[in-house]
């Protein structure tokens, strides 16, 4: 009985260690992208700057992001199924 507990216990810290590692990755690109909007508002300060270069950077800001929080749900969704899998496997 422990031994059966003990493996759910390692599959649920397994999942918990991929959700902290995509948190992660999550934070470092959602940087990234505040880091590009930051550099986009000081290259709009310019007058200099075409308009499509402003819009062009604005719109790589948001696609990054966007990208980001999409593959961390596909993450969050395949962990748990992974998860689950492996639960069912160890009850059957």
């Amino acid at each position: 009985m422990s031994g059966e507990w003990l493996k759910t216990a390692v599959l649920l810290l397994r999942f918990l260690v991929d959700i902290a590692v995509g948190i992660f990755f999550l934070v470092l690109i959602g940087i990234a992208a505040l880091l590009i909007g930051k550099f986009v508002k000081w290259l709009d300060s310019f007058d200099v700057v075409p308009a499509p270069v402003i819009k062009g950077l604005t719109f790589l800001e948001y696609g990054l992001f966007a990208v980001d929080v999409v593959c961390f749900a596909f993450l969050v969704v395949m962990a748990g199924y992974k998860l689950m899998v492996e639960i069912w496997r160890e009850y059957k």
